[in-house]
């Protein structure tokens, strides 16, 4: 895998997505976040578990003392399909975890709710086994945000404006612990060679984006690991 010191391969998306207007009051949506040449896009929601420690389900976080030191012990795996159902939310394009926390005032202290900024590593396995027929022998690009990857380096300064890395398809796995401290992850965008599917995960955001032909987001809809949900380019985010 190498490690790219021009940022020139990422131009392509910069130009291809709509720039957000802070000022319009409408929000970021799916064409400014992926490049706007798929016919299909899909949203992977990030796994959220059931904390086994926690029996009273009516606990928010914002209702527990910050001090209080606490640890997680994972439970069942619970899907946002199932949660919208409990609280009577619409489970829609646009759903996310922020969904519930808006609907009971602040997040459930009894929800491991999913990562942010990266996938976890079993849902990267099984977006990875999706993408590897489709991508045959085809090259890849991983980009790593400077907002992603700010404290996860010694030698930050290196990193400044980012990281880009070209190689195998297989180096999204092996890549995911890679720095000084927790890892860094997913990428935040990466992409075949041929630009024939993108995916992207926010440094804040528990869900993940992709585009690409509409062989690819039928087998990830129909994934029965993956929590997906097809969207649009207006689709709010």
């Amino acid at each position: 895998m190498l490690n790219l010191k021009s940022l020139e391969e990422f131009q392509w998306i910069k130009e291809e997505t709509v720039s957000l207007n802070f000022d319009s009051g409408e929000g970021c949506r799916v064409f400014n976040i992926l490049p706007n040449r798929y016919s299909h896009y899909c949203k992977i929601l990030h796994p959220v578990y059931r904390d086994k420690n926690i029996k009273d389900e009516t606990i928010l976080w914002n209702e527990c003392d910050p001090n209080e030191p606490f640890y997680f012990n994972y439970g069942e795996r619970l899907t946002f399909k199932a949660l919208a159902e409990k609280y009577n939310l619409n489970y829609s394009k646009e759903i996310n975890s922020s969904s519930i926390a808006n609907k009971l005032g602040g997040y459930p202290r009894y929800l491991i709710l999913g990562d942010e900024g990266t996938t976890d590593e079993n849902t990267l396995q099984e977006l990875f086994s999706v993408l590897k027929p489709l991508t045959n022998q085809e090259q890849c690009y991983f980009q790593y945000d400077v907002l992603k990857i700010i404290n996860e380096f010694h030698d930050f300064q290196e990193f400044e404006h980012g990281l880009l890395y070209y190689g195998n398809l297989d180096d999204v796995l092996s890549t995911y612990h890679m720095g000084d401290f927790l890892g860094v992850g997913s990428p935040t965008y990466w992409w075949a060679e041929d630009k024939s599917w993108c995916i992207h995960t926010d440094y804040d955001s528990d869900f993940s984006l992709v585009g690409g032909n509409k062989e690819l987001i039928d087998e990830l809809l129909s994934h029965n690991k993956l929590e997906c949900l097809e969207v649009e380019l207006k689709t709010k985010i």
